[in-house]
């Protein structure tokens, strides 16, 4: 495969680029919850990669959820919780967390911590941050 660079594309700046509102898989908008697009492409098999910021007002949360792909998030600032397999980690700035593909997953913020959450979310395949396709919400075992 042939990939051509696009700084269109494959230069985005995650803190000045437009706010994304994000759906469920339920075309239900996620409250308290906002994204902005960054840099993404194809890579070898025409497979979609990039990377999101997600902020997460205090009190927000991602229901427990799947992707059809792996994805490694990276906290920017402040702390929250990733529910997997029944326990909550915490998650603080600088931290890296990696989600298999299609593994059950939830994201909450530190209701202790007035700050938004802020996290850089980077995918393969990567899907849009606007696409209600991009989770599956799953419930609890």
């Amino acid at each position: 495969m042939d990939t051509v660079f696009d700084p269109n594309k494959h230069v985005r700046n995650i803190y000045t680029s437009p706010e994304v509102k994000l759906l469920d898989s339920r075309h239900e908008v996620i409250p308290g919850i906002l994204g902005t697009v960054g840099a993404g492409g194809l890579i070898e098999g025409g497979v979609p990669i990039g990377a999101d910021r997600i902020v997460m007002e205090s009190g927000s949360r991602f229901e427990l959820h799947t992707h059809p792909g792996a994805h490694i998030l990276f906290v920017l600032s402040s702390r929250g919780y990733i529910h997997i397999d029944g326990v909550d980690y915490e998650m603080g700035a600088g931290d890296t967390v990696f989600v298999p593909a299609d593994y059950a997953h939830g994201v909450k913020t530190n209701l202790h911590v007035p700050e938004p959450l802020e996290i850089l979310a980077f995918g393969v395949p990567h899907m849009p941050l606007e696409s209600a396709e991009r989770m599956t919400l799953v419930e609890e075992r």
